[in-house]
């Protein structure tokens, strides 16, 4: 059996400017049965949608994932790990403190996923490369695609 994944913000959002018939928007689909919807996910999208239809598609993408019981939110350990993950960060990679405050919700994703271990898939591999040197966690990284391609 395939093993769960957390899709990060990065790879809906990609998606959604790519169109539903990229390649992106196929990789959502085929692992539909398999996606768990992480609250930090779902905040980060509910955040940076502006216009109804995209408002819609984020409504319809968390009722989903609640109605199958695919939410993913931090436990207060897991809040706790990714705190420590920060530390350890800012001990030993001090030239990414100016990065830490927008790794956080990158960090709580990755410790959300090995909370069921799932494996994290993104396009934004500088960060979670980052937070996999300090934090245990299965990582795919995607291209994101450009619709005008």
């Amino acid at each position: 059996m395939a093993e769960p994944v957390i899709f990060d913000t990065s790879v809906y959002v990609a998606a959604m400017r790519a169109g539903p018939e990229s390649e992106l928007a196929r990789l959502l689909r085929s692992r539909l049965p398999r996606t768990h919807l992480a609250a930090v996910v779902a905040a980060e999208l509910q955040a940076g949608v502006a216009q109804a239809e995209a408002r819609r598609a984020v409504a319809a993408l968390v009722r989903g994932a609640r109605r199958v019981g695919r939410l993913v939110t931090p436990t207060f350990t897991s809040w706790l790990r990714a705190g420590e993950v920060m530390a350890l960060i800012r001990r030993r990679e001090p030239r990414h403190i100016s990065k830490l405050p927008r790794l956080w919700n990158d960090v709580l994703i990755a410790v959300s996923a090995t909370q069921i271990g799932a494996m994290v898939v993104s396009a934004n591999r500088r960060d979670f490369e980052l937070a996999r040197r300090h934090l245990s966690f299965a990582l795919r990284v995607v291209e994101a695609e450009d619709r005008s391609s």
